[in-house]
């Protein structure tokens, strides 16, 4: 029996299963130690999110596991406020559907894993103590067939669960602070739809008093269901089963009363929710999954959160084996947390204690569909992107863009760690808002993109580089985060208000102190950006559901916005980088006329469906009287009934499709396509002047893609490697004519 591992892992869930697992497969030697014996439970709800299903089956576990119903996406109810689905095939990358495996089968099969790539597993050892040696972990006491055994490692990994008697010796857990679930599996239901049901907030058994709770309900399959709840206050342990009999007689939102017949017994389980990085590391110990605290606080969901840890915790060790095999350094597994998770979950803590802000602007905003709010629900309801900085999408979308070269890899994501970290420490959940947005990352990425490629006709040095795209990025988001103020505002949505001015001013804050390094002109330049922006949002609400618009007027208003955004970036570049007043003032036409196709691009793709709308982006502009590029043709062409359906005001789904498609007969959409191309031309002449190579040709390739939005696999074969240009698009100007989560986890 060996006595010496490379590393130990003690419990066998997720996220120890994770980590032996991936240590194995690097060649490691590891112990998984697991106090119960295969097959056992554990009280849970089961559900493994789309990322969890993609960790699985990167690992293999997938195939073993037996077959499950998949469940399409989540269903949030929240109180007084009616419902959202959403729909996980919806959302570019991603996998269609989750899964709802119970922990007995679960567990099992990612261990059996394990041991296959070469883990050694313990069943039936307890482990009672960790061995310290000058204040170091070196290992743990084991009970194993009534036999204390000394077992020593150079890591020890604790996935032993809320509880941790490993992280409690160390003092690595504080006292107290716990919530509770409660859950049970319900068969002979009828109605069950193939989705994940949250409900949020619960109240007490009398009804009176709402709690820091929810409920869910997870299919099994068709007639049977994981159902629980979930509270988030320590102190209600005893109140419990009564909120989840309350909540099982009446779940609201017009649902019935549950009627099924209850399998085996209710079981109840910790919820630890003190999530911080720098209690998840000490000297030869790594805190991860339950233990870590790493649960959603407005889902519950944990497993994806465990098997993330899990790996994490493991390339953290084997880095640090790598360096010393007898005191690897893991101090980087406090840091890579930190990253991944602390604007969801540290802001959720926080709002789990009280029913305070956070929870409040979900309530307030549900049912509205302006885009802060939307990525708002998005990042706390289907953190689907959790441990993801959103700074690879951006990369990966224009990546085969990039002339030889150029390469913005390492600034961008430099970009996006400064942004977190400029806002983590005052609000940690801005950092999860801020890296949230789905789809094409045209603002606020690409901004930042445009000034890394246009700083690379001078050498400024990467981190000024870095500074002045985090400083264009925080200007962008504050400027989006106006979008949510409501002109009249509603009891609820009072509270959205106050959430949208507090965040605006706190990123133009961050922003402006970024921009600093750039002295008075880098300064102005923001300011005067920034003012452009707002002044076409002033612009736009005073036009609001004006049919006679000019186009000149509506462009105006354009330039105003979009393209404000993408012009400050090579304003900026160019100004860092030292390049004379002619190719600084080229590349400052070049970001003005690539905004304005942008933006117009965007229309078309919008309202012609080529792009999943951000929760229903076409019903929210017509509803609100912004009128596209598209609709104001489509309104000098056929005025009477679309004019009629836009001042009416709040549109239906159904009045929404009506007018859309009133839009598409008109031929208006070609009309805005062509002025696109129009303005990409504008900008691609702008270049002309500029020095030829790499970072011409890839401002060239951009001028591009803001029609096409199609970017090659890997850099493009037009690329002449001589000059470094790319060839002439073969049609005039250079542009194509192509058109354009999870509850109880």
């Amino acid at each position: 029996m060996r006595n010496h591992y490379d590393a130990l892992v003690v419990g066998a869930g997720p996220a120890g299963g994770s980590a032996a697992y991936h240590l194995a497969v690097r060649g490691r030697r590891v112990l998984l130690l697991e106090a119960q014996r295969f097959p056992r439970d554990k009280v849970c709800g089961d559900a493994l999110t789309q990322r969890a299903v993609r960790i699985l089956a990167a690992m293999g576990v997938l195939d073993s596991l037996p077959p499950s119903q998949p469940v399409r996406g989540l269903r949030v109810h929240m109180r007084g406020r009616g419902r959202r689905d959403f729909a996980y095939g919806a959302y570019p990358g991603a996998d269609s559907h989750c899964l709802v495996v119970p922990r007995r089968v679960l567990d099992e099969a990612i261990c059996a894993r394990a041991v296959a790539v070469g883990s050694e597993l313990w069943e039936g050892a307890a482990v009672t103590a960790p061995i310290l040696e000058r204040g170091r972990v070196v290992g743990v006491r084991v009970c194993r067939d009534g036999r204390l055994i000394d077992v020593r490692a150079s890591a020890v990994v604790a996935a032993d669960g809320a509880r941790s008697v490993l992280a409690r010796a160390v003092g690595l857990l504080p006292e107290g602070g716990l919530g509770v679930g409660v859950r049970g599996y319900l068969t002979h239901l009828d109605g069950l739809p193939d989705l994940q049901e949250v409900f949020l907030p619960l109240d007490d058994a009398a009804g009176r008093d709402l709690l820091p709770s929810f409920g869910w309900i997870n299919p099994t399959c068709a007639s049977q269901a994981n159902i629980g709840v979930a509270l988030f206050r320590p102190g209600y342990e005893g109140r419990a089963e009564h909120v989840l009999h309350s909540f099982l007689a009446r779940p609201g939102t017009g649902r019935k009363a549950f009627e099924g017949r209850l399998r085996g017994q209710w079981a109840t389980a910790p919820l630890r929710l003190d999530f911080a990085p720098g209690r998840c590391v000490g000297d030869g110990i790594l805190l991860v999954g339950d233990a870590a605290g790493l649960v959603n606080p407005f889902t519950a969901e944990g497993i994806s959160y465990a098997l993330e840890s899990g790996r994490t915790a493991a390339e953290v060790i084997d880095r640090g084996l790598t360096r010393d095999l007898e005191r690897p350094d893991l101090l980087d597994h406090a840091l890579l947390l930190e990253n991944a998770y602390s604007g969801l979950l540290t802001a959720g803590r926080r709002s789990a204690h009280r029913y305070q802000f956070v929870w409040r602007v979900l309530q307030g905003t549900f049912d509205s569909e302006r885009m802060p709010f939307a990525l708002c629900r998005r990042a706390l309801l289907l953190p689907e992107g959790m441990g993801e900085l959103r700074a690879h999408r951006a990369i990966d979308d224009v990546a085969g863009l990039m002339a030889p070269g150029v390469d913005v890899r390492t600034d961008l994501l430099g970009v996006g760690e400064l942004m977190a970290s400029s806002v983590r420490d005052e609000w940690p959940f801005l950092a999860r808002l801020a890296m949230s947005s789905w789809g094409d990352p045209g603002v606020p990425f690409r901004p930042a993109l445009l000034l890394l490629l246009a700083s690379r006709f001078g050498d400024i040095g990467a981190r000024p580089r870095i500074k002045m795209g985090a400083a264009i990025e925080l200007s962008a988001l504050a400027a989006l985060a106006q979008l949510g103020v409501e002109d009249t505002p509603a009891h609820h949505s009072s509270w959205g208000n106050r959430f949208a001015i507090l965040v605006s001013d706190l990123l133009m804050s961050k922003a402006l102190h970024l921009a600093t390094d750039g002295g008075p002109q880098a300064l102005a330049l923001i300011s005067r950006a920034v003012t452009k922006m707002c002044t076409g949002r002033v612009g736009e609400r005073r036009h609001a559901f004006d049919a006679r618009m000019a186009e000149d007027d509506h462009l105006s208003l354009v330039q105003s916005q979009t393209a404000a955004t993408f012009e400050l970036p090579c304003r900026l570049g160019a100004l860092a980088a030292g390049t004379s007043p002619k190719h600084a003032g080229a590349l400052g036409s070049y970001g003005r006329a690539l905004g304005v196709a942008f933006r117009l691009t965007e229309d078309v793709r919008i309202l012609t469906g080529a792009e999943r709308p951000t929760d229903n982006a076409v019903g929210v502009t017509l509803s609100e009287g912004t009128l596209a590029h598209p609709v104001l043709v489509a309104l000098r062409r056929s005025p009477g009934r679309l004019t009629s359906l836009i001042r009416r005001g709040r549109l239906t789904a159904d009045e929404v499709e009506e007018a859309v498609a009133i839009v598409r007969d008109s031929g208006a959409l070609d009309v805005t396509r062509a002025l696109a191309r129009e303005q990409a031309r504008r900008a691609a002449d702008a270049l002309e002047g500029l020095p030829e190579g790499p970072a011409q040709a890839s401002l060239s390739a951009l001028v591009e893609h803001v029609v096409r939005r199609q970017v090659p696999d890997r850099t493009p074969a037009s690329v002449d490697p001589a000059s470094g240009r790319f060839a002439k698009c073969s049609t005039p100007g250079g542009v194509s004519d192509r058109p354009t989560g999870s509850p109880g986890g």
